[in-house]
Order: C-alpha cells, then structure tokens, then sequence
C-alpha cells in the first residue's frame, strides 16, 4: 500500500525559501516491497509560502522551472532517484511504461537525490538522462532539500500528489508497478473534473546531443585478435582489431530483443562481454538475458534469461525458463559462466554444458558482509575478473573491491567498508576509498586493474604490498589529453587485458583509451569503419 498520512496541500508544500533541513540517514537502494521500517506519515512542516521550490535548483528536460500551476490538475509521481542505482533504473522502465499509458494526465518529476559526490555533476545527469531515455522533467537535488521536506529515506521513493494539490503518500522500492498503476487509475477517476491536460513546457536533453562513434561504451573484452566493446547507447556490440578497424557491428541504435543473423539481432544496453573459442558472451542488460553472439556462424541466440526481471534467492534451472536482474558482467572459465546480477546484489553461474542457470553467492540482500557464499552480502556487483582459484568483483553500491575463493566457497573484502562509506584515498588498503568502481582486470597474482569509476581513475592494487595507487585520471571527469601531466577520464566502465596493453571503456567520454603497463603512454583507439 501507498504509506499516508493527513494529506498535505501541495501550494504549501512546494512554496519554501525558508525550511527546517532534515538531517538524512539513508538505507540505499531498495528493491524490496516493505517501506524499510520508515514512518508511514509523510512528515510536514511550518514553511513560508512566498516562493516556488528552492531558487536556483538546477532542471534538466524543461523549458523552464516548473511552477505550482503546472502540476494542478495532474496526478503527480515524485520520483526520487539517483542514477547510479540499479533498482532506481528499473522503476524508471515502469515510469516510462505509465507516461505512455496515461499521457498528459500524469506528471512525473525525477528528484535526482545523489548519493555519491560524483552524481551531483550536472553535466553528468544530463548524460544519464539520455542514455536512459527519461523523457520526464528532472531537478537536481543535490543537498537533499527535497528529499528531507518528503521524508524520503531509500533510493527509489516515489512521492504522490493528487490533481487537487494534496500530497497522499509515498511508495517506497522497485517492483511496484500494478500498485501504481491502480492508484493512478483511482485518482483519475476522482478527479476527472479537473483534470489538466495541457502539456508541460519539455525540452529533452536529448535531442541536442551530438552523435558520436561511441555512445556510453560500458564494457569491454578483449582476444588474441579480436577487441568486442559494448556501445551501450548504440544498442550493439561492435568487434575490431586490436587496432580499431571494425570487423563487426551487431545490432542497431534502436533497442529490442531480437535473435538472428547479425543484421537482425537487437540489444537493450548491453554491458559485459566474454571471448570463448567461437565467439561472445554478452550481458544484456536491458532485456535482463544473456546472448551469445557466434562469431563463425554471424548469428546471435538467448541462451540465459526469459526476458523478465525477476529475483531468485537460489537453486538450479533451464537457463531460459527464468528471468534475471540486469546482469552487469561476465568471467568465463571451462563450462561456467559467472555472471554479476547487479539488479539482485549476487553472482550467478550459467553452465555453458548443463544449459543451466544458478545461483552462486549472495543472499541477495544488499551489503558488505563477508564469510560463506551464501550468506555474503554484496552491492550491485559490476565488474568481474577471474585469477586461479580467485574470483574478483567491482562491488559498485559499497565501493569495494571483494573475491570469492571459488574452492573454499568463501567472501572476503580488500578493499571497502560500508554503502556510505567512500572516497577517493590511495595508499593502504585497510585506509584506501573508492568511489562506485565498476571495472576490475587482474594483471597477476598481486596486481588488480581497478576502473575507480565515479573518481574517473584507473587504479593498481598491490596485493604483496598491501597498497593501492591511482595510475591514470586527475580525479575530475575530463576530456583532455594532458591536464598537469595527466590524462583525463570520464566515468570509465570497463576493462580488459591483452598482455600489457589495458583497454579501458571511458564511458562517458565516448572512447576507448588504451594504455601500455609500466610505461606512460595513453592513447585514444581510433574507431574505424567497417
């Protein structure tokens, strides 16, 4: 049910250049049904009402600001979110699905409520907001004003406000879609005669963007002659040389989820990638399946995921009789592939010989906690690299670096402390902070290849030194070749070792850098055309 409690007249509650900050202490990203123990009241406050909003705060998709009477006659969805959370962009999805359905009688705003210091980049959530197509306004909430005026306490809540002003209540986790989606029906209903259908002055980020060869490339794998990298945005998976002559390009910039010979197939922001002997193993994210692309036979097949999101907690099945939870990425070794569910805070396995699908490690509740595999707790695993008997995991939600002992069947940490607990501080590991890696290639067995994705660096740990030290990035998204001597990243994503050459997916630069260990040269991979 939708948490209420005395409605809340929406003129008073959005008007306030004078308010009570509230103090927030967040749970983090929630996928589950129950409102995580907050208060089912939505908590008011005494404000001045001589102002709209807080001045100054940054909207992105609009013309302007929004105002009181835009919202008037509207079912109002308040959807706070940040963008590096997976179960936030998973309600986006059913947002999406419910402004297509009810049009211009619901009014959904996103209240980008960041929770890593990096995600209050403006220039950076204008980006997210075109490669998850969100067509809706968004404010930047960057000191949690709003989020303390609504009581909000997890990422995503979504706040309620009927066509006659008054704020209802809060629905709090993913997963919520026909509940929704009654209420909206409801209050439609009650209301209908004074609705407003007059349309809110939009005007999408996305439509001046520039095309790039590359949109938001996430992940990338790499072979003995062949270089695949997820162009995520694009939809598609491109294979080149190792010197960016292309040699493949599957899919199209429209998503779907198509099987075929490569001029039909279709991806949905495809992330992590894996080279067998024949071809690629492909986490596609957006469709929540994993494909196979056959190199040999230029044909792409589902051989994991129905399609659905869903959840399992654990046990065996037909590989495609299940659905997943936006698998992030992938490590094959012989018959398993090891797969990071991002969307259920676990590892799975998919048996390339069984044709099955099963649950590795992880509880599935989000966390830190170390020990058995299947009581560890991990945090939208994102990145995965395989060494001997070791499984390394980027743990992007607690900024850590974890591995699983695959003999021992045992979790345990090296790097990272806690969901809130970040940074970007090299040096010992016990005192080192990251900030939501998501890219992990082991170069040995004491060196780990880390992309420190939100402090747009690449990092080295040395596991016989017990250190960890930045080797490329000035710790500021950038563009530039040389900035003080350092080359400048942007959200890298990905990473993949051939020998001593690391390539690297600079996501949001468009790119892929290419770097040569031990030495100091940074190149950008010239791309060419098929």
């Amino acid at each position: 049910m939708i948490s209420s409690g005395n409605p809340v007249s929406l003129k008073c509650r959005l008007q306030w250049p004078v308010i009570l900050l509230v103090l927030l202490s967040f749970n983090g990203c929630s996928s589950e049904t129950a409102d995580q123990g907050q208060s089912d009241r939505v908590q008011t406050s005494p404000v001045d009402t001589s102002a709209e909003f807080a001045p100054g705060m940054p909207w992105l998709n609009v013309e302007r600001p929004l105002t009181f009477d835009d919202m008037l006659g509207k079912v109002v969805i308040l959807d706070f979110w940040t963008y590096g959370c997976i179960n936030c962009i998973h309600v986006l999805v059913d947002l999406k699905k419910l402004e297509k359905k009810y049009g211009d009688q619901l009014l959904v705003i996103g209240v980008h409520t960041p929770k890593f210091d990096n995600e209050k980049n403006l220039d950076t959530l204008r980006s997210i907001v075109i490669r998850y197509g969100v067509d809706h306004p968004v404010v930047n909430d960057v000191d949690s004003l709003l989020a303390g005026y609504y009581g909000m306490r997890a990422w995503p809540t979504r706040v309620f406000i009927d066509p006659a002003g008054e704020v209802l209540g809060r629905v709090t986790g993913e997963g919520k879609y026909q509940l929704i989606d009654n209420k909206i029906t409801e209050l439609l209903e009650q209301h209908k005669s004074i609705l407003n259908l007059t349309p809110i002055p939009l005007q999408l980020e996305r439509e001046n963007s520039k095309p790039t060869p590359l949109a938001a490339p996430g992940k990338i794998a790499v072979s003995d002659t062949h270089l695949a990298i997820s162009d995520s945005l694009h939809n598609r998976i491109l294979v080149t040389d190792h010197e960016g002559q292309t040699q493949h390009v599957i899919g199209m910039e429209e998503a779907g989820n198509e099987d075929g010979d490569f001029s039909r197939a279709r991806f949905n922001l495809p992330q992590g990638l894996v080279f067998d002997s024949n071809g690629i193993y492909v986490a596609d994210t957006g469709n929540h399946t994993i494909r196979y692309i056959d190199l040999i036979e230029k044909t792409v097949k589902t051989v994991a995921g129905n399609g659905a999101l869903e959840r399992k907690r654990g046990g065996y099945y037909k590989a495609t009789s299940i659905g997943m939870a936006s698998p992030w990425a992938l490590a094959l070794r012989d018959d398993r592939l090891f797969i990071a569910m991002a969307g259920s805070h676990q590892i799975w396995v998919y048996n390339t010989a069984s044709k099955q699908l099963i649950h590795f490690a992880g509880s599935g509740r989000e966390g830190i906690a170390d020990g058995d595999i299947e009581k560890a707790t991990f945090s939208q695993p994102s990145g995965l690299s395989l060494f001997g008997d070791w499984l390394y995991i980027a743990d992007s939600e607690a900024s850590a670096i974890r591995r699983i002992h695959l003999k021992e069947e045992v979790v345990e940490t090296l790097v990272g402390r806690g969901l809130f607990d970040f940074g970007d501080v090299d040096g010992k590991l016990h005192e080192a902070k990251l900030q939501h890696v998501l890219g992990i290639a082991v170069a040995g067995e004491n060196s780990v290849i880390l992309a420190d994705t939100y402090n747009h660096k690449i990092k080295i740990v040395d596991l016989g030194k017990d250190v960890i030290k930045s080797i490329i990035g000035d710790g500021r998204p950038g563009f530039l070749s040389t900035v003080n001597g350092q080359f400048q990243l942007n959200e890298p994503g990905g990473l993949a070792l051939h020998d001593k050459t690391l390539f690297i997916a600079d996501t949001n630069n468009n790119r892929i850098v290419v770097h040569e260990l031990g030495g100091k040269r940074v190149s950008v991979l010239e791309i060419k055309k098929q």
